[in-house]
């Protein structure tokens, strides 16, 4: 069975400007089952406008059996946004022992953003975290094959793409099995798992950020996508991440978000690896 972390975004001061409510999001994550948390970026910072301290935090974390297994994130763009983001999130890193950092490239890609895609990279290697590149389609890497290739490009050991379920099946031309299937071992860094179903054109801002939904909530083919990860699913070392960004979520308490968020996923992972012990794989 993979790793299994809980996004804090969903229930983020980002989207009401409210308070952290990071112990109720530790104690959810905990109780649910969950191996770690997967802080977002408003969430970190509310939580030390508030006086704790990222050093407790971890305790706390650590104390419930929770790891950080993604921060979200960083955007690479312009070199003194990226400068001043790397620096903020390089440290929070460091105090959590963050595996990843969730990027966005959020410029053209030239040789001038690769390379400095590569100074984030190897910043944030010294501290033991991995690059995970994610695509979309409000972003400058549009699909997996694009990530791929400037996974490739930035040649740091540990650079990875994320495979964001959502933004994969509601590409514009749709799913890209080839270039899943294409996606090597070593430019592969983690899951964002959520369901969904087709927008309406326009609609992209609302869609990703309020109407995702639970795993078997919605139409994506999630097993076959999972099926055909380069890392097996079964291998302990296949961190993902339940991120459901979805406003009538929003409203239910985190302890019930979290708990439904963990059944639904482990009754997707169950039936994925039942099918793959039966055939064999």
């Amino acid at each position: 069975m993979p790793r299994i972390g809980l996004a804090t975004l969903n229930h983020s001061p980002l989207h009401d400007g409210g308070a952290s409510r990071w112990l109720e999001h530790l104690d959810a994550a905990a109780e649910s089952g969950f191996d770690a948390l997967a802080p977002d970026i408003f969430w970190l910072r509310r939580v030390e406008a508030e006086a704790v301290s990222l050093a407790r935090l971890r305790r706390e974390m650590e104390t419930r059996g929770l790891a950080c297994m993604e921060i979200a994130g960083i955007g690479v763009g312009e070199p003194e946004s990226t400068r001043a983001e790397v620096e903020d999130q390089r440290r929070m890193a460091a105090e959590l022992g963050a595996e990843f950092v969730n990027t966005r490239v959020i410029t053209a890609i030239d040789a001038a953003l690769v390379e400095r895609a590569r100074g984030v990279a190897e910043s944030f290697r010294e501290v033991g975290t991995r690059v995970a590149l994610e695509f979309s389609r409000g972003a400058h890497l549009g699909g997996v094959a694009e990530a791929s290739a400037l996974c490739a490009a930035i040649g740091v050991p540990g650079v990875g793409v994320t495979i964001d379920t959502w933004h994969f099946f509601l590409h514009p031309d749709g799913p890209d099995w080839a270039g899943l299937s294409a996606l090597l071992l070593d430019c592969f860094a983690n899951v964002q798992l959520s369901d969904g179903v087709a927008y309406e054109e326009g609609a992209f801002r609302t869609a990703t950020m309020d109407r995702r939904r639970l795993p078997g909530e919605g139409d994506f083919d999630l097993p076959r996508c999972l099926s055909a990860l380069p890392k097996p699913l079964g291998d302990v070392d296949c961190p993902l991440v339940v991120e459901v960004l979805n406003v009538d979520e929003r409203r239910r308490p985190i302890r019930d978000f979290a708990h439904r968020a963990a059944s639904s996923t482990r009754a997707l992972l169950d039936g994925v690896l039942s099918g793959s012990r039966e055939s064999g794989g």
